[in-house]
C-alpha cells in the first residue's frame, strides 16, 4: 500500500520529492516481486533515471524465462485455474502487465502475451469456447450471477471467473446456468480487469496494423 501510494503521488505530481525520494528507497524490494505488484516499478521509470532502468532490465531478464515455464504448464500460455475458483480476473491482470512491460520494453517483452490474455477470455480456455465477457463475442456468457441473476439474465461486459477443476482433474464452466458464484460471478472490478485488457490488446493490434502499413509504403 505505501508503494502504491508512493508511486501514484510522484506519477501526480511529476516527479516532485518527498514521493520520488520515497520511491527510489522502495525500488530494490519491488523488483524481487516483479510476479506480484512489482511489475507496477515500470511506471516509475520515465521518473527516474536511467540506473534504475538499467536495474529494471536486469530483474525483468532474470525474471521472463521462470515466467514463461509457469505459463508453459498448460497449452493456453496464462495464468491457469487449479482451484475452485476461476481466475479469468489473473488471466486479464496478466495481459495488462506484459502491455505494461512490452512498452517499456519492447525488445524483451513480446506482444504475445497480451493478445494471449484476450484470446483466452474470448473463448480459448478449457471446458468450453464460450467468451468470460457477457455478450462479447461470438458465444458468450450470458448467464451471469450478478444483480439480475434472479431474472436469469446478465449484465453486459461483465466477466465470470471461469473455469474450476472439480477435483482430481474436472475442469467445469456451466454455460446455460449462473448460480454457481464461483463459476459465473460477475463484478465491476473484474470488468475493469477486462476494459483495460482489451484496450492493451486493442492497441497491439492497431500498432500492428500501423507497422504493416508503414512497411507496404
Amino acid at each position: 500500500m505505501e508503494w502504491s501510494a508512493a508511486l501514484e503521488l510522484m506519477i501526480a505530481t511529476n516527479g516532485a520529492e518527498p514521493y520520488k525520494q520515497r520511491v527510489e528507497e522502495l525500488f530494490p524490494g519491488m523488483l524481487e516481486h516483479l510476479e506480484f505488484q512489482g511489475w507496477t516499478a515500470v511506471r516509475a521509470l520515465p521518473y527516474l533515471d536511467a540506473s534504475y532502468t538499467a536495474q529494471f532490465r536486469t530483474a525483468l531478464e532474470a525474471w521472463l524465462p521462470k515466467m514463461d515455464q509457469t505459463m508453459a504448464a498448460t497449452p493456453f500460455g496464462v495464468p491457469p485455474s487449479l482451484g475452485a475458483w476461476g481466475s479469468s480476473g489473473q488471466v486479464a491482470e496478466f495481459g495488462v502487465e506484459m502491455y505494461f512491460l512490452h512498452e517499456a520494453f519492447p525488445k524483451l517483452v513480446g506482444t504475445e502475451y497480451t493478445l494471449r490474455a484476450a484470446n483466452y477470455l474470448l473463448g480459448t480456455h478449457p471446458a468450453s469456447n464460450v467468451s468470460y465477457i457477457a455478450g462479447i463475442g461470438t458465444a458468450s456468457k450470458i448467464k451471469t450471477y450478478s444483480n439480475n441473476r434472479g431474472d436469469d439474465s446478465y449484465i453486459p461486459g461483465g466477466m465470470i471467473p471461469g473455469y474450476i477443476v472439480i477435483k482430481p482433474d474436472f475442469p467445469e464452466c456451466i454455460s446455460n446456468f449462473g448460480m454457481l458464484w464461483y463459476e459465473d460471478e460477475t463484478t465491476i472490478g473484474a470488468a475493469t480487469g477486462w476494459i483495460l485488457e482489451a484496450n492493451a490488446a486493442e492497441a497491439i493490434v492497431k500498432q500492428g496494423a500501423a507497422a504493416e502499413v508503414e512497411a507496404r509504403k
